[in-house]
């Protein structure tokens, strides 16, 4: 009687190295702040203390291409996968529910005819907000041997007007600076804390680009984002407080 052939064992995954990165520093107060989990709808969405790092990586290159640098923005993207970020939480974060009834335009996005074209749709939803305490920091690691795209992040950390929603804004605190790699914060993705879990810290879903080139620019970027990023648990300190009005985030 013939034995079925079993299925070869897969080939190990090779962990290629990382390029030796400079780091970049800023700082921001917020005056409004949401954030989107994720893997939460937009209709009822949920708040999350910390943004993404491509909320990070795609800020930088929104910002270039509104100062009208174009072919600056493009070349950020270009290299986006091998840049690294990591987020250091506000002391603390307030979130409150609020209602939303959005009016849309209709268009012809969908290659259609659309009889009602140029009319309007109304979209209601609730979004989670928050009141921060404190400053966030953001620092973005790009490989050194990109001097000119780490020169370009640094124009558009400066002029960085909102960072998660467009209604989040933000202005920053002092100046851009250059440092070292920020091994003290915890902003953790599964590679560090699966061998490595502290005390103190709770996980949150966070979006992040995988190290693969992207695709050519387009002239969207889909809410759900593309098979260029994945979401994964980060952790970070502190913790989360339930209320019977909203969540309280408290870092210490």
């Amino acid at each position: 009687m013939s034995r079925k052939k079993g299925k070869p064992n897969p080939e190990p995954a090779v962990t290629v190295p990382g390029l030796p990165l400079s780091w970049l520093k800023a700082a921001y107060k917020f005056h409004t702040y949401a954030y989107r989990d994720p893997r939460s709808a937009f209709a009822s969405a949920m708040g999350s203390p910390v943004v993404s790092p491509t909320t990070v990586l795609l800020g930088i290159a929104s910002t270039l291409f509104s100062l009208g640098k174009e072919s600056e923005a493009k070349s950020f993207l270009g290299v986006v996968h091998h840049c690294n970020v990591v987020v250091d939480a506000p002391d603390g974060v307030i979130f409150f529910r609020a209602f939303h009834q959005l009016r849309r335009y209709e268009t012809d996005k969908y290659d259609k005819q659309n009889p009602r074209l140029g009319l309007t749709n109304i979209n209601q939803g609730t979004r989670e907000y928050g009141l921060v305490e404190g400053q966030t920091t953001v620092y973005v690691g790009i490989p050194e041997e990109h001097r000119v795209v780490a020169e370009v992040a640094e124009l558009a950390l400066t002029n960085l007007g909102h960072l998660g929603t467009h209604d989040s804004m933000c202005s920053l605190v002092g100046n851009v600076e250059n440092c070292s790699e920020p091994k003290a914060v915890v902003y953790m993705p599964p590679e560090q804390w699966k061998t490595n879990i502290q005390s103190g810290c709770t996980a949150v879903t966070l979006s992040r680009f995988k190290n693969i080139p992207l695709e050519s620019t387009l002239p969207h970027w889909w809410m759900a984002g593309g098979k260029d990023t994945e979401q994964v648990p980060y952790f970070i300190k502190g913790r989360f407080e339930g209320t019977s009005r909203g969540k309280i985030y408290r870092k210490n």
